[in-house]
């Protein structure tokens, strides 16, 4: 059997050590790459977390200014409607009225309109102006009748006043005036008409 020299020993052991320190080295090596690969993972994980949570935020606003966009739409529809309907119920009570002062119990209407228009006014004396197809039902008769319900004196002023009914009432020195025409009266009415007309529009299903 053959001694292996001093060199070749020394290579051996040069050869092992070198193993050995290989070895390692690749086990720090791959310590190393772990780490790095999950201190990665960790990092896309959080990032990814992030970046959903910004969508998940920015999905949300784009909803909120969606519904915000149709509940502001359908509140502008509503009101429209409301108008429209409006409009259409002040018409046709305008078109009611013309019709009421073309009927056979018109000037028992006037009167009451006179007599309540009078009761605005201070004084005993009064002027009351009126359309001019009105003029013949301010008679004798019909000042009588003012007079015996209020015991005040109304006198009619000759110059007629374009309006669609009703009266305009004035003082006897003329400085005050109280409108009792059906235009003054359908617009005083508005509020009210519209108050009854949201009560019932909430009472539909």
């Amino acid at each position: 059997m053959t001694i292996p020299d001093r060199d070749a020993l020394l290579c051996r052991a040069i050869r092992q050590k070198g193993q050995t320190e290989a070895q390692k080295i690749l086990t720090q090596a791959e310590k190393q790459a772990q780490g790095i690969v999950q201190d990665a993972q960790q990092q896309v994980n959080s990032e990814f977390e992030q970046h959903l949570a910004k969508l998940k935020q920015d999905a949300f606003q784009q909803a909120k200014k969606l519904k915000d966009g149709a509940t502001l739409k359908a509140r502008q529809m509503l009101l429209h409607a409301k108008e429209d309907i409006m409009q259409q119920l002040l018409q046709e009570t305008r078109q009611q009225l013309d019709r009421i002062s073309k009927e056979k119990h018109y000037p028992e209407l006037l009167q009451s309109i006179v007599l309540q228009a009078i009761r605005e006014l201070p004084g005993n004396d009064f002027w009351i102006q009126v359309r001019q197809c009105d003029q013949p039902l301010i008679n004798e008769s019909f000042c009588q009748y003012i007079s015996e319900q209020s015991n005040k004196n109304v006198h009619l002023l000759p110059e007629p006043k374009s309006i669609t009914g009703g009266c305009l009432a004035y003082s006897y020195d003329k400085r005050l005036l109280v409108d009792f025409s059906f235009s003054a009266l359908l617009t005083r009415s508005q509020p009210h008409l519209r108050e009854l007309l949201a009560r019932e529009m909430v009472k539909q299903p």
